[in-house]
């Protein structure tokens, strides 16, 4: 794909996964994806055939850069300590957002058998970043914990808990950062 081609490709995701967090998964249509886009349909269909293709792209992306993310901050020296609790405190932001991308992947989860597959394929490979940071700093005697992919479940455990309840119970500052205090005492 050309630099033209892959960038109408970024845009789609870039303007769809701002319509799926404002809409929800099953209230965009490819034709909303073209209006906002300023695309054409045959446009639109020359990079994906719906909205359930777009949607997986959009997730395999975030998946792609955590990982590089992850990877890119450990070969610059970043302490996991700081790794790890940067990565809570953006998922603690995400969900603390009116329109919130994360309500989108439920509904895709609740709603399709491949949005399950999809939604365990990001848990598995997030339980094991996490995992990955946590040993990193064991190893470096900055965390004390004796099963590090339990930790990094019951981390995500966490997250995703408060990324439900904050849609009946909003999340207040003192919230959050109880829960941050918390999941800094499982770690030490």
């Amino acid at each position: 794909m050309g630099n033209k081609g892959s960038k109408s490709k970024n845009r789609i995701l870039e303007v769809s996964r701002t319509l799926f967090a404002k809409k929800g998964f099953s209230a965009v249509s490819m034709q909303d994806i073209c209006t906002a886009t300023e695309l054409s349909r045959g446009g639109l269909y020359r990079y994906f055939g719906s909205t359930e293709e777009i949607f997986i792209a959009i997730i395999e992306e975030e998946q792609s850069n955590a990982l590089s993310n992850y990877e890119r901050a450990k070969a610059l020296g970043v302490s996991p300590e700081v790794m790890l609790f940067s990565f809570v405190r953006s998922r603690i932001n995400q969900l603390t957002e009116t329109d919130s991308f994360e309500n989108a992947i439920s509904e895709f989860a609740a709603n399709s058998e491949k949005g399950r597959e999809i939604l365990k394929k990001r848990a598995v490979t997030s339980v094991d970043i996490t995992a990955r940071m946590i040993e990193e700093g064991c190893d470096k005697g900055v965390f004390s914990c004796g099963n590090p992919k339990a930790a990094a479940t019951q981390i995500l455990w966490v997250l995703e808990g408060m990324s439900k309840h904050n849609a009946l119970l909003p999340l207040t500052a003192e919230d959050i950062s109880e829960q941050e205090k918390l999941l800094e005492k499982l770690l030490h």
